[in-house]
């Protein structure tokens, strides 16, 4: 028969345990879920323009909204962007989780992301969750003043007829013919900016006159969307990779997290890259 001195120090050890992981479960979900974390690189050229040297942009993306809780991480995201003075903002996909798409959500989300102010632009492309319903997210992202690329590229100027191009590619998922597309929409004598969601093919980008490849988090068939399996997933998971010859590849972490064990602990992250001309 236990003492009542062992039954003490049990119960006190099981309440602690439930004391410690309810602590746990609050930090990860509620403080560092919203907790914005902002990983800055450089990028240099010689194909910069001078008119673009010290230029900021911004990326973000990965938000798969589902409801309005994902709201307020929408809001100190955009908190965040505003606080560093960008001039271009890009959004590389899935905006909202797959067939989460709501009026009274892109209501909301559009009110939101028209509050970020670029100097330049703001430039969108769509990843594959976003293919369930292409049309409302691409009208949300639009009317808060995004430019939707989808298979096409654009120019942005900065006070000089020199320019610099980004490629906004359709999800993997869509089944894009890159070795169609990258050679009409990039030209050597540009600095060439690729805009995609899925970072596997980074290799095959190599082949074209692409600077730098901006995409999300590869998250494969953990978010069980159509279409979208472990081939879109590759060893370029997150972070930024450099390529001996010219390709500057960021994988953006993502905002908002898979329910997974393994990425409990990994705060929402937006990226800030530092243009300058070589």
């Amino acid at each position: 028969m236990l003492k009542v001195g062992e039954i003490v120090k049990k119960r006190w050890f099981f309440a602690t345990i439930v004391v410690i992981g309810f602590i746990f479960y609050f930090y990860t979900m509620q403080v560092l879920n919203f907790s914005i974390k902002v990983s800055e690189s450089f990028i240099s050229s010689h194909l910069i323009p001078s008119t673009f040297d010290g230029i900021r942009i911004i990326q973000f993306s990965d938000l798969l909204i589902e409801n309005e809780q994902d709201l307020k991480l929408l809001e100190n995201t955009i908190i965040e962007i505003e606080k560093l003075n960008p001039d271009i903002v890009v959004f590389t996909g899935n905006l909202f989780y797959e067939n989460t798409f709501t009026p009274t959500l892109g209501t909301s989300v559009k009110a939101l992301l028209a509050d970020i102010s670029p100097t330049l632009g703001k430039v969108a492309v769509l990843g594959a969750a976003d293919m369930s319903q292409e049309e409302s997210i691409t009208e949300v992202l639009t009317d808060s003043d995004f430019r939707v690329l989808r298979n096409e590229s654009l120019e942005l100027f900065n006070g000089s007829m020199t320019s610099i191009s980004f490629i906004g590619v359709d999800s993997l998922s869509t089944n894009p013919n890159l070795d169609h597309l990258l050679p009409e929409l990039s030209t050597s004598d540009k600095f060439n900016i690729l805009l995609l969601n899925e970072p596997s093919l980074a290799w095959e980008v190599t082949n074209y006159p692409i600077e730098v490849q901006l995409s999300g988090y590869c998250r494969g068939t953990k978010l069980a969307i159509a279409n979208l399996d472990n081939t879109y997933c590759s060893q370029f998971s997150q972070g930024t990779y450099r390529f001996a010859d010219h390709l500057f590849l960021n994988v953006n972490k993502g905002l908002n997290r898979p329910n997974h064990f393994t990425t409990l602990l990994r705060r929402p992250t937006i990226d800030s890259f530092l243009l300058i001309r070589e």
